[in-house]
């Protein structure tokens, strides 16, 4: 699975996401996701998911609103509680914004590159 469509059924979505076992990489592209859901709420239902999933282990987000400001600390905790994440791909974030996810997961057990 390389593309979750992110609409009105997003919540559907991410649920989906969270069912699949093997799934090893995600990609969340702007092309295909239409802002019907606000990015940052839509961001914390999957910083939810991605904390307790057992196989994601590459998650590109690319120039969406799903990681910001206003959700940031949800997603350091999330990232925390995951046990399989080692690469967050993020384009379109501040580098503040990368930094507080660094810093949060600075004494993470599994190491994660966040670029």
């Amino acid at each position: 699975l390389k593309f979750l469509m992110l609409d009105k059924a997003l919540v559907g979505g991410i649920a989906f996401v969270g069912g699949i076992d093997n799934l090893k990489f995600h990609m969340l592209d702007p092309r295909i996701i239409s802002g019907i859901i606000g990015g940052q709420d839509a961001g914390v239902l999957l910083a939810e998911v991605i904390a307790s999933h057992t196989s994601i282990e590459k998650l590109y987000v690319w120039n969406t609103d799903l990681i910001g400001k206003d959700n940031v600390e949800q997603w350091g905790k999330s990232l925390l509680k995951n046990k399989k994440l080692t690469y967050l791909g993020l384009d379109g974030v501040t580098d503040e914004i990368r930094e507080q996810l660094r810093d949060a997961t600075k004494d993470r057990s599994l190491k994660i590159d966040i670029v």
